[in-house]
Order: structure tokens, then sequence, then C-alpha cells
């Protein structure tokens, strides 16, 4: 299976990057491994 990320979605994971480092530094590095991840399960 071939899975895409369209530019907008990227943007969005680059929102949700910045949203969860801001919380704590290194949230957002977890944030982004947890969905690729998920996304290397399909």
């Amino acid at each position: 299976m071939i899975i895409r990320i369209t530019s907008e979605a990227e943007w969005d994971l680059e929102e949700g990057w910045r949203f969860y480092d801001d919380i704590e530094v290194g949230l957002g590095d977890y944030f982004l491994d947890s969905v690729y991840s998920d996304i290397d399960s399909l």
C-alpha cells in the first residue's frame, strides 16, 4: 500500500509538532514518531 501525505497534511503535522513541542520540548518529536508509526502499521 502506498500512502501519500499531501502538502496540507504535512503542514498539519508541522502544526501538531509545534503545538506539542510548545507544551514540552521533545513532545513534538514523540507526536510525529507516533503518527508515522501508526502510518507504517497500516
